[in-house]
């Protein structure tokens, strides 16, 4: 009988310190890589795998078809859809067009000051960069039934070839 009291005891501790659900990253669908969670509102210059990228990022959330300017010597496109199946939600592609790739995306979703965002890092592709990709999204609400809205896209870029 004691036995049982303290696997109780401790079942209910572990639950309880896990606290509420938090969001978690979502599936991969047909991106190149899949998603990673991250905490806070991170910047292409918080992590080490970009070092020498410049970013390129969307003032608000990302609009279908917008252009984002590189430098004036090139553009990354995008697509915003609207994905009806579980987990629903808002996905994002894009492509580079010039002599640029990308090396990171940060797909931040929610409000800003609550912050967390989805990391898709392409160093680990055999090129270590990418000129497109498909179905990139923003973590998942808890308890994680649906895709949060993208409130804001960061590009970690870098010239084609740099990071081969």
């Amino acid at each position: 009988m004691r036995c049982v009291g303290l696997g109780l005891t401790t079942a209910l501790a572990v639950t309880f310190a896990a606290g509420p659900a938090a969001a978690a990253p979502g599936p991969q669908l047909r991106a190149e890589v899949a998603p990673e969670e991250v905490a806070d509102n991170p910047d292409c210059d918080d992590f080490d795998q970009f070092a020498g990228s410049e970013e390129f990022d969307t003032d608000n959330a990302p609009a279908n078809g917008e252009e984002l300017d590189i430098n004036g010597q090139g553009t990354i496109t995008l697509g915003v859809t609207q994905r009806t199946e579980e987990p629903d939600g808002q996905l994002l592609s894009f492509s580079v067009d010039g002599p640029f790739a990308v090396v990171g995306v940060i797909v931040k979703g929610g409000p800003a000051n609550e912050g967390g965002a989805n990391l898709y890092d392409y160093t680990g592709t055999p090129a270590g960069q990418i000129e497109a990709d498909e179905d990139l999204h923003a973590q998942l609400n808890p308890p994680g039934n649906a895709i949060t809205d993208i409130s804001h896209v960061a590009f970690c870029v870098v010239p084609d070839g740099s990071n081969t």
